[in-house]
C-alpha cells in the first residue's frame, strides 16, 4: 500500500493537502471550516488549519473496528514552566488499538523529563498518559496521539504552550 500526501503551505498556514492512497482509505481532516473532497481519485483539502486532527479510515463507514479516539485532554495546553506537562488520550478499536505519543510530528519516545504510561480498558480500549516533568520552554509545541490498529488510524492533536 503506498500513500502520497502533498501540500501547499504559506509560512505556517497550509492552504491544500492533498492525499492518495491506494488501500481504499480516505484521509479526513476535521476543523470548522471545511472538508474534504474525493475528485478523480484524489482526495483534496482547501483551507485548513496549521493544526488539525486527522484520522486514516475505511471508504465503508460500516466498519466501526477501525482506531479511534474516543476521549482525550483538550486541544489547547497551557504549562508552568518548571511544572509537569500531562495530556491523556484514550483509543477504541478491535483488535485494542497502540498508541504512539508525536511532538511536531517526531514520534517522543521516553527520556529523563518524558514518561508515558498505558493502560487497557476492557477487550478494545486503551488508555495512554503523556506526561513531561518538569517542562520547559522547548516542551512548548504541538503533540499528536496517534491510534492505529490493522483497521484504521487516527490521531488528535494537541497545542501546548507556556506561561510563567
Amino acid at each position: 500500500m503506498h500513500t502520497q500526501a502533498k501540500a501547499h503551505c504559506t509560512g505556517n498556514i497550509c492552504c491544500e493537502m492533498s492525499v492518495v492512497d491506494g488501500g481504499g482509505r480516505t484521509a479526513v481532516t476535521k476543523n470548522d471550516t471545511s472538508k474534504l473532497r474525493r475528485t478523480n481519485g484524489q482526495h483534496k483539502r482547501h483551507h485548513f488549519a496549521q493544526v488539525a486532527e486527522f484520522s486514516l479510515i475505511p471508504t465503508h463507514l460500516a466498519d466501526n473496528r477501525s482506531a479511534h479516539i474516543v476521549t482525550g485532554s483538550h486541544f489547547s495546553q497551557i504549562f508552568r514552566l518548571g511544572y509537569k506537562l500531562v495530556l491523556i488520550c484514550t483509543a477504541e478499536g478491535d483488535p485494542r488499538p497502540m498508541i504512539k505519543w508525536y511532538k511536531e510530528g517526531a514520534e517522543m519516545h521516553p527520556k529523563n523529563n518524558v514518561h508515558y504510561y498505558e493502560k487497557p480498558i476492557g477487550e478494545l480500549k486503551l488508555w495512554s498518559k503523556l506526561e513531561v516533568d518538569p517542562a520547559t520552554m522547548g516542551d512548548q509545541g504541538v503533540y499528536a496521539c496517534v491510534a492505529n490498529n490493522q483497521h484504521g488510524v487516527m490521531a488528535k492533536n494537541f497545542k501546548a504552550e507556556y506561561t510563567y
